[in-house]
């Protein structure tokens, strides 16, 4: 017994020193494996960041940072994949029920992780390529051809990307929704998030390279109407057409574009015995009475693919056929970003003599020169239009190739941003179009959306000043309806900007200050319960209606120069999804040819702010407004 109890006490006195040590060795195994987990997220984090736009935009030293980083994610997966394979917890836990799962997610989500540093490696391959055509481009190359260059160059980088995501799809797909614990369920979140961009970017490199060459009349010429829009005068498409024209482009170069003058366009009608065409109702009331529907106004739907028909249609009317393979409408931001990339640029303006643009001046000198008071033909009013473009597009053509990732990134974000929209007869080069987000469609393809949309009609080039400010209040229920609020509110600051201008321009553009808005609300045909309140009191309807896309209804509110005006519009949808199980997402359209209302934003359901709330698109301000610069997505769950 004696033996037995010392046995006992020596055993006892070996579990006491053994049991810190093991501890000790188990935390720092876990420590170990969890830091080495966490280094290699954020190491793959930081790698996605920089290499977010494998583009122009590069430099040598962030292709070398991303690889070291790359290269950090790989040692720190090495490490975590040694510790979990020899680690005899995790062994154990092999075969215990429910504790398997998890192991076996575990290692999935490592072998997912090697795959995302496989495709970053690609990525820096293909960054390299860019780095090395801006640095050291071909001779008298044009950006268009160096575009085209690079992406035959880079064609097998995406394409190995492409297989490897494709592998995290089915790996993914394999794993299942089973519920995991909260560390692996956050990184299969991660990657449910990442993955459908990856897809999507990928997708969108395969469709550059297959329709750009084409496009750009690579592998054959192409000819384009364009449209010329004027937004400070805003109308539902974006603005004004205030000139358009055929745009040739052969081997990624443009020929010479003619606009002509869309204020000519009713006396060709007549002179060719066209008869009048009577307006949409708003138009004729407010702003065209007994005077035809011509080019001018033709956008009077929100809808690019729509209205551009309508365009061409009148166009045609006094030209003839056009044979165009697309057509392009573009505003004055367009004018004014690409300025800001090739400079100031000069023009010998008969009458005039040397002018010279830039990004600040070319909105208000372009007005000023094409009003007829300024003794100039009418018929040549417009031609200073054409001249403008025509040489700021050769000399965007003509950019050093350090310029290169600038001319790039602003021609993307004005296309994100509806500044520029694209419409093309071939089904496949439109898909493409969509997919970029360049087709200026009004979207009808999420359960609930809505486009605030403005026109002014009192013939004022006042949208050049105006900014009005939102409110969006949405109230949700446990049955599904969403009740909305849309406060929007006109500052008119006409005096003070008129202020120490030239009188005679003024009243030219301004004619007294007085704005003439015609607000509409678009949003999904089961849209109920509409009402509109002005100034604080309750005002009917001017009208309500219908499109192919959408249901729409209208307040008329004059704004005089100096005074703020109100309106609000309420309104009430039951999307097809359920907000109780899961959640609710609002679509919200930026209309085109806008610089991007402001929203002060206000979610809840049944008196209760949502647990997440997400809002992708557009930009944030310091105070939380959401600006509608691009479309804007409102995701919430409770």
């Amino acid at each position: 017994m004696r033996r037995f109890i010392g046995r006992h006490q020596r055993l006892s006195v070996l579990i006491v020193i053994l049991v810190p040590v093991l501890m000790a060795v188990a935390g720092w195994h876990y420590y170990t494996l969890y830091g080495s987990l966490r280094g290699a997220r954020e190491s793959l984090l930081q790698t996605q960041s920089r290499l977010s736009d494998v583009g122009l935009n590069l430099s040598d030293g962030d292709i070398a940072v991303a690889r070291e980083q790359l290269g950090e994610a790989r040692a720190d997966l090495n490490r975590a994949q040694g510790h979990l394979k020899w680690d005899p917890f995790v062994q154990a836990s092999r075969l215990v029920p429910l504790l398997d799962t998890q192991v076996s997610a575990a290692n999935d989500l490592l072998e997912m992780a090697d795959i995302l540093i496989q495709i970053g490696d690609r990525a820096t391959t293909a960054g390299a390529k860019a780095v090395a055509l801006r640095e050291r481009p071909p001779e008298g190359q044009a950006l268009t051809q160096a575009l085209v260059g690079l992406l035959d160059d880079t064609g097998p980088d995406v394409d190995h990307i492409g297989a490897l995501t494709t592998q995290l799809v089915a790996m993914r797909l394999k794993m299942g929704d089973e519920a995991l614990i909260p560390p692996l369920n956050n990184v299969r979140e991660r990657i449910d998030k990442e993955l459908p961009r990856l897809a999507n970017a990928v997708e969108q490199a395969r469709q550059s390279k297959s329709l750009l060459p084409v496009f750009l009349g690579f592998k054959k010429d192409r000819n384009y109407l364009v449209f010329a829009l004027n937004s400070g005068e805003l109308l539902p498409g974006g603005g004004l057409v205030t000139a358009a024209g055929i745009l040739p482009v052969s081997k990624g170069v443009n020929g010479k574009l003619e606009f002509k003058d869309s204020v000519l366009w009713k006396d060709a009608a007549e002179k060719k015995g066209i008869p009048y065409i009577t307006p949409p109702g708003p138009l004729k009331r407010y702003l065209l009475r007994d005077y035809t529907w011509n080019l001018l106004v033709s956008n009077w739907d929100p809808d690019f693919p729509t209205w551009s028909q309508q365009a061409r249609e009148f166009y045609e009317l006094v030209n003839g056929k056009q044979q165009v393979d697309g057509i392009i409408a573009v505003d004055l931001v367009v004018l004014e970003r690409l300025l800001q990339v090739t400079g100031p640029k000069t023009l010998d303006i008969p009458g005039r003599g040397p002018t010279t643009f830039d990004s600040a001046n070319a909105v208000l000198l372009l007005e000023e020169l094409t009003r007829p008071a300024f003794e100039k033909p009418q018929e040549e009013r417009k031609s200073v239009i054409g001249d403008l473009a025509q040489t700021v597009m050769a000399d965007l053509l003509k950019l050093p190739s350090n310029r290169w990732a600038d001319a790039v990134d602003i021609i993307r974000k004005l296309g994100v941003e509806r500044h520029i929209q694209v419409l093309a007869f071939d089904p496949a080069e439109q898909t493409a179009i969509r997919d970029f987000g360049w087709d200026g469609r009004l979207r009808t393809d999420t359960p609930d959306f809505f486009q605030f949309n403005e026109a002014s009609l009192l013939s004022t080039k006042l949208n050049l000043i105006l900014k009005p400010e939102a409110s969006l209040d949405l109230k949700l229920n446990q049955l599904g309806d969403v009740e909305h609020e849309l406060t929007v509110t006109y500052k008119n600051t006409f005096p003070e900007w008129a202020k120490g201008k030239d009188p005679k321009l003024v009243n030219d553009l301004m004619y007294g200050g007085l704005y003439g808005g015609y607000l509409r609300v678009f949003g999904p045909h089961d849209m109920a319960s509409e009402s509109i309140e002005i100034d604080g009191q309750p005002a009917g309807l001017d009208e309500e209606g219908r499109t192919a896309a959408a249901d729409w209804f209208a307040a008329w509110m004059p704004v005089p120069g100096g005074v703020t005006r109100q309106a609000v519009f309420r309104w009430k949808t039951t999307p097809a999804t359920s907000v109780t199980t899961n959640g609710y997402e609002l679509h919200i359209q930026k209309q085109p040819g806008t610089d991007g209302m402001c929203i002060k934003l206000n979610i809840g359901r049944d008196g209760k702010a949502p647990k997440d709330l997400r809002v992708t698109g557009g930009k944030r301000l310091p105070d939380g407004r959401i600006c509608l610069t691009t479309d804007v997505t409102i995701t919430a769950r409770w």
